[in-house]
């Protein structure tokens, strides 16, 4: 009897070799066959799922994006404002290595969205699932009254969305033991979350 193909585990197998040539050699050595020997696939079965580079990084990097949603949404049983928020937040910083990985993908590919409009659109609905993030705990804060309430919710939220950016970018060219990084940048947003709070 022939054996089965989980065809959406197969795809998400290639994916993760695409992120490891991308982490080694950079996005100029994708290819069918490079990312075929990678995953330790036959050329044929790769370009069966993924006929081209750019599909196999436009899916790669999709996947990368779906998996850190999967993560956030793991945290929304959090009951405290604070607690909840803190731990939404920090999944969009590479504070472990899973999320540095992320990260340094996420820097690779923005380099090459101008020629590939796939990759932009990609690139622009995880630009506004980061900024939608900062909003939703931005108002649930407000809500709790962890936020002032003269607060201008769209300001903070640009302002919380630039400070996330500026953070996860630091942390990924900081030297330094990762753990120190972690905290001298948790510690930031810690600050920052801190300043909203109305006066007591």
């Amino acid at each position: 009897m022939p054996k089965l193909i989980d065809h959406e585990h197969r795809r998400e197998e290639i994916a993760e070799a695409v992120w490891r040539v991308i982490l080694r050699e950079g996005v100029g050595a994708v290819s069918v066959r490079t990312v075929a020997a990678e995953a330790n696939l036959a050329v044929g079965s790769v370009r069966h799922v993924f006929p081209s580079k750019k599909e196999l990084l436009e899916f790669s990097m999709a996947l990368v994006h779906a998996r850190a949603r999967e993560r956030v949404v793991r945290h929304t049983g959090l009951h405290d404002p604070r607690e909840l928020a803190e731990a939404i937040l920090h999944e969009l910083l590479p504070l472990d290595s899973t999320r540095r990985a992320e990260m340094e993908l996420e820097v690779a590919i923005i380099a090459e969205t101008p020629a590939h409009p796939g990759l932009r659109a990609i690139q622009e609905e995880a630009h506004r699932g980061v900024r939608a993030a900062c909003h939703g705990v931005l108002r649930h804060l407000l809500d709790r009254g962890r936020v002032h309430p003269d607060a201008d919710l769209d300001a903070e939220t640009l302002r919380l969305h630039a400070l996330l950016d500026g953070l996860a970018l630091h942390a990924l060219t900081s030297e330094g033991a990762p753990e120190a990084v972690a905290e001298r940048t948790t510690g930031v947003l810690r600050a920052h979350l801190d300043s909203l709070r109305p006066p007591a």
